[in-house]
């Protein structure tokens, strides 16, 4: 885990660059070279902190994401990751991009990152962080190259790794919010919790747009959900819009 970096940051920056079908081509060279350099797990490691594509696409095997419209969104992603509302229309990705893959390659990044999801109620954050543990259990190739972060078959060793009380990878610190815990806005906010991150998606469903009343609610619990942030912690949305 120590070994110099295979790529530069100037090289990072240019892979990441590349139109999509060479970011392809030449992602085929650097692993072929990495396998026969014996380099491959360092260059996994490297690349999934990297290039969030590379992260969904090729380790996470997200193959109905080669699209240039979703690499585009990405790369936009990528390049600002916090402080945006991003209203997409409905299965354009954004979910997809910013609470999984985002909120993924945040935790390898950082481990002692606090992460927590907000969506209109709480199963839909449940959804959302269901998500992502079957991923960070399951993925062979992320547990091999983030034995620091990732617990692998030692997942019983994790102080917390559930929907309703969060995961906790391995880390550092020991905060008492969780490493990702899912919240609803409107319905049971939590107490106590200073997040690093918020992350809001699907704050907003159709069933909260029906009268003046249910909206205003909505807009207060948001204002409220602020104050779950720690001092110098970022936001992010993701979202549709249901009202003119």
């Amino acid at each position: 885990l120590a070994r110099a970096k295979i790529l530069s940051d100037a090289d990072l920056a240019a892979y990441r660059s590349l139109p999509m079908v060479e970011w392809i081509k030449f992602g085929d060279k650097l692993e072929a070279q990495a396998r026969k350099d014996g380099q491959f797990t360092n260059l996994v490691r490297e690349l999934c902190r990297g290039d969030l594509f590379y992260l969904m696409v090729r380790v996470c095997g997200r193959r109905d994401m080669l699209h240039p419209w979703v690499y585009a969104r990405v790369r936009e992603v990528e390049a600002a990751p916090n402080g945006y509302i991003d209203l997409w229309s409905r299965g354009h990705y954004k979910s997809s991009i910013l609470t999984f893959g985002l909120t993924i390659q945040r935790i390898l990044n950082d481990p002692d990152v606090t992460v927590g999801i907000f969506s209109h109620t709480r199963p839909i954050a449940k959804a959302f962080l269901r998500q992502i543990m079957r991923e960070l259990e399951g993925n062979r190739v992320l547990n091999a190259a983030f034995p620091d972060v990732l617990w692998g078959e030692n997942l019983k060793d994790s102080p917390k790794w559930s929907e309703d009380d969060g995961i906790i990878v391995r880390r550092k610190g020991n905060p008492p919010e969780a490493t990702v815990e899912a919240w609803g806005l409107v319905d049971g906010q939590p107490t106590s919790k200073h997040f690093k991150h918020l992350h809001y998606d699907d704050i907003v469903v159709q069933g909260s747009v029906t009268t003046p009343e249910m909206m205003e609610k909505t807009m207060t619990a948001l204002e409220q959900s602020y104050n779950l942030a720690s001092d110098d912690g970022t936001k992010g949305m993701a979202g549709t819009r249901w009202h003119f």
